[in-house]
């Protein structure tokens, strides 16, 4: 008796050709859903959007300029002590300081230029942000060396 419940189970199945019978019921075995071309165009799809998000998220960290600190104040304060300590003439110190206002502005425009960064200055923000004072006063005192 239990062997012809079973013969006649597997007979109501269907077991064969991916597909399983239940009742007068057709189902798609799992292998059979995923070769559905329905199921690839959205896995596919997944894929495209997944792939798409990384990539921006890429671009958008390697396009995102530094925000770096200079002391600008700082910077000018020592020139004028320095320039206050050497007994000069009036024309000769007009000169020094547009000689060091030229240098000034382009040791800042190159060090922009060179990695595309935003230069705020150093009383604006508060922390978090890389201090470039020094390699922009060693660039100006190498200008001002280089010109006299």
């Amino acid at each position: 008796m239990h062997e012809e419940k079973m013969s006649s189970a597997r007979a109501d199945e269907g077991v064969g050709n991916g597909h399983v019978v239940t009742g007068n019921v057709r189902v798609k075995t799992w292998s059979r859903l995923l070769h559905s071309r329905r199921c690839r165009t959205a896995v596919a799809g997944a894929l495209v959007v997944v792939m798409s998000g990384g990539v921006s998220a890429l671009v958008s960290q390697a396009l995102q300029p530094a925000y770096v600190v200079f002391d600008m104040k700082g910077t000018i304060d020592t020139f004028r002590q320095q320039t206050a300590q050497r007994p000069m003439e009036k024309e000769v110190l007009e000169t020094l300081t547009k000689r060091f206002g030229a240098a000034l502005d382009s040791s800042l425009t190159a060090w922009q230029e060179k990695h595309n960064g935003i230069v705020l200055v150093k009383g604006a923000v508060v922390g978090g942000a890389r201090d470039i004072t020094p390699d922009i006063q060693a660039d100006i005192a190498r200008q001002m060396q280089g010109t006299q």
